[in-house]
């Protein structure tokens, strides 16, 4: 069995007993999931706000930003438990998103581009104003839990927890959008606006409470991230060509297209990063992308369209 340099045993009598293949594949499943949680938690909010709004959020890296800076002053000015400034996080990205629709977002709709040049401007502002008020970086926090190893290798319970949270936004994702009134307007909202408005559909609540769960589901993202990266005016970066990447791959269900994404993506990075490193994961993923542009324009979400035509 061919195995990458570093996990290939030495070959000769008094040559160290290499990983066995359970230590191999359980650090292959854990860089998958991973990847995995990664790709969930930043593309979700950004997947809501295109696929019900059919708006490109710019502004998705600096609710991020936002939802990392607001956990590391709520932990070391504040003295707050992580797991309590996290979800305090969540709400305040959530505030500014309903605060911003409110006041320009929701006078652009008809009007696409000025959306997408107007979320990209309010990236710069949130950006620049946190970089005024903070500077260049911010003190780390503790990463919570411990870790574990298997083998020599060493792994952390908090990937761990991060998947957790990953599962639990798809799950409650997919519960709001077919369970409840509000996901009922949407999908109606989605199939024809002006139909759902006349059948007395409030859709520019809807549309506001869309905004909001997409900024807080960035804040979310950057408020679970904050232990394990530097926080800085600049973190929501790192997340957003990722995010972008998802949603092409994924196409515009906002429930189908970040779960199936992530999973082929989340399984590509991560085995190609495993195998070599993270740059050749990102070479992987830009690689499906194209294909995906060429091929299947509309995403995992035009296949699952495609097959269910077919039943």
């Amino acid at each position: 069995m061919w195995l990458p340099t570093r996990l290939r045993p030495a070959i000769g009598p008094t040559a160290p007993a290499g990983p066995d293949i359970g230590e191999i594949m359980f650090g292959l499943f854990y860089q998958i999931l991973a990847t995995f949680s990664f790709l969930v938690l930043s593309t979700t909010g950004l997947a809501i706000i295109f696929g019900v709004m059919n708006i490109i959020n710019f502004a998705h890296a600096s609710f991020i930003m936002l939802g990392a800076v607001v956990t590391v002053y709520l932990v070391s000015a504040a003295n707050l438990s992580v797991f309590l400034a996290i979800p305090l996080a969540a709400l305040i990205a959530a505030a500014v998103g309903a605060f911003l629709e409110m006041t320009l977002i929701r006078r652009l709709y008809n009007r696409k581009l000025d959306c997408l040049l107007a979320t990209w401007a309010i990236n710069i502002i949130i950006v620049q104003a946190v970089f005024l008020w903070l500077g260049t970086s911010q003190p780390g926090i503790d990463q919570p839990f411990g870790s574990f190893t298997v083998g020599d290798a060493a792994y952390n319970y908090y990937e761990l927890f991060l998947f957790g949270c990953a599962a639990l936004v798809l799950v409650a994702v997919f519960l709001l959008f077919r369970f409840t009134r509000f996901g009922l307007n949407v999908r109606a909202a989605m199939q024809n606006r002006d139909m759902a408005e006349g059948l007395g559909t409030n859709t520019t609540a809807m549309y506001l409470k869309t905004f909001a769960l997409g900024a807080g589901l960035a804040g979310l993202t950057g408020a679970l991230y904050a232990p394990l990266m530097p926080v800085s005016p600049y973190f929501g970066d790192r997340f957003l060509w990722r995010a972008f990447t998802v949603l092409i791959v994924g196409g515009a269900d906002p429930l189908i297209g970040p779960l199936m994404s992530s999973v082929a993506l989340g399984s590509v990075y991560g085995g190609l990063t495993w195998l070599w490193d993270s740059v050749a994961g990102s070479i992987g993923i830009l690689l499906i992308t194209m294909i995906f542009i060429r091929v299947l324009p509309q995403g995992f979400t035009g296949l699952w369209d495609i097959l269910r035509a077919k039943k």
